[in-house]
């Protein structure tokens, strides 16, 4: 208890140097705890983004549609399906679509492109491309053969609102189907390829073109399904049972997306962990010298019977409240700037980028901090090893003579 005071009280001792070193550690937390809630944000942006505006949580098809994406691949029996789905809790927000490889075709130009058909109300439950509508609106009238499609695509095809693209595609009895369908929408993500190459029209306006009904994908979404998607596949399980469908979550789906957000995770705590080990440095800096400076104190400590133990445990513990104190200020200095800038947005380019939001979001979970509050205790105590060493090395009579 006696080396607790005494260590307490030896901080404020130098309080300009104190003060620095706890500035120091401050301003290094400060940036690498809010490095690691950018990439976070940013990971988790593109998440969601890829989540709400195509994918959803979860997904049903039928075995071999992954690899073939035929019209031949849809998905058998799904009109009992459905019912079945809408019955549970979990499962009823759910959207059935027609997915399709076709062409896209203007006067000008023509693309390649996934057409995908779909209830817009049902659609709604999952997805939520109407976020990121820039023109137009979400199939809001009653007009028939309606497509939405991205800025990319409109620019490349020189078109805009009300302008018609002809929708090429084989059909399910191998006849090419050719459609003029009317933009009624345009929207605007952060991947230019996405907006190139996807495009959202009414399954009804394709059974009726091509006179018969199918469904080639369920996608499904949920509460904290895009953290935890594996509980809708364990739902979607129990309650069918069928070796023909392929039940996927999003990760399973795109597992590019899920190494991109978990790596993020990962480099985030190696710039933290570069940040620490310079910091260290200033730390085990700061810390030698006060022990050359308080050599004569340290030798008359060690004269009057203070066993060298408890000089090592002082120095530590020195070492330790300076540090959690400039942790601790600047813990509270970045999650203040992490609420403020997670509700307005960070912007840090003019236009998106490499498929990246230009406005960050930072976040940054609470269950983040327990490791962070270990890695600073350790950077601590490893830095306070050395000074620590040194002081306990001191020869009592050359000590209590020495004059700095």
């Amino acid at each position: 208890m006696m080396i607790t005071k005494i260590s307490w009280r030896n901080v404020w001792r130098n309080k300009l140097r104190s003060g620095i070193l706890i500035t120091s550690i401050a301003i290094g937390l400060l940036g690498g705890i809010f490095t690691m809630a950018m990439i976070n944000g940013m990971m988790e942006s593109k998440v969601e983004e890829t989540l709400i505006t195509e994918l959803g949580n979860a997904q049903i098809h039928k075995k071999g549609f992954e690899i073939n994406n035929s019209f031949k691949d849809s998905i058998p029996h799904y009109k009992t399906l459905l019912p079945i789905l809408e019955s549970d809790s979990i499962l009823k927000n759910h959207s059935a679509r027609v997915v399709i490889n076709g062409m896209g075709s203007s006067a000008n130009e023509s693309q390649g492109l996934k057409i995908i058909g779909i209830d817009p109300q049902q659609e709604k439950k999952v997805t939520n491309i109407e976020k990121f509508f820039v023109e137009g609106d979400y199939f809001e009238g009653k007009r028939k053969n309606q497509i939405v499609i991205g800025a990319s695509l409109a620019k490349k095809l020189k078109i805009k609102i009300r302008s018609k693209i002809v929708i090429a595609y084989m059909g399910p009895n191998n006849d090419m189907i050719n459609t003029a369908y009317r933009v009624v929408g345009i929207f605007s993500t952060s991947s230019p390829d996405f907006d190139k190459s996807v495009a959202f029209v009414q399954r009804k306006d394709i059974w009726r073109n091509t006179g018969e009904q199918f469904i080639h994908e369920i996608a499904f979404s949920s509460e904290n399904g895009g953290s935890a998607p594996e509980k809708i596949t364990q739902q979607i399980n129990q309650k069918i049972k069928d070796p023909d469908l392929n039940i996927q979550t999003w990760k399973e789906i795109t597992p590019e997306l899920a190494t991109l957000a978990e790596s993020g995770n990962a480099n985030s705590y190696i710039i933290l962990g570069i940040i620490l080990f310079a910091l260290g440095f200033g730390i085990l800096n700061s810390m030698t010298m006060a022990i050359f400076e308080r050599s004569r104190e340290l030798g008359v400590l060690m004269a009057v019977g203070l066993n060298r133990g408890k000089v090592f445990l002082m120095i530590v513990l020195e070492t330790i409240y300076l540090s959690m104190i400039g942790a601790a200020v600047g813990g509270i200095l970045v999650i203040g700037i992490i609420q403020y800038y997670g509700e307005h947005g960070l912007k840090y380019a003019e236009t998106n980028m490499g498929g990246f939001s230009n406005i960050l979001y930072p976040s940054l979970p609470a269950e983040s901090f327990i490791p962070l509050f270990f890695m600073v205790l350790i950077t601590a105590i490893v830095s306070a090893l050395p000074p620590a060493f040194r002081a306990i090395k001191l020869n009592p009579a050359e000590a209590v003579r020495y004059k700095g």
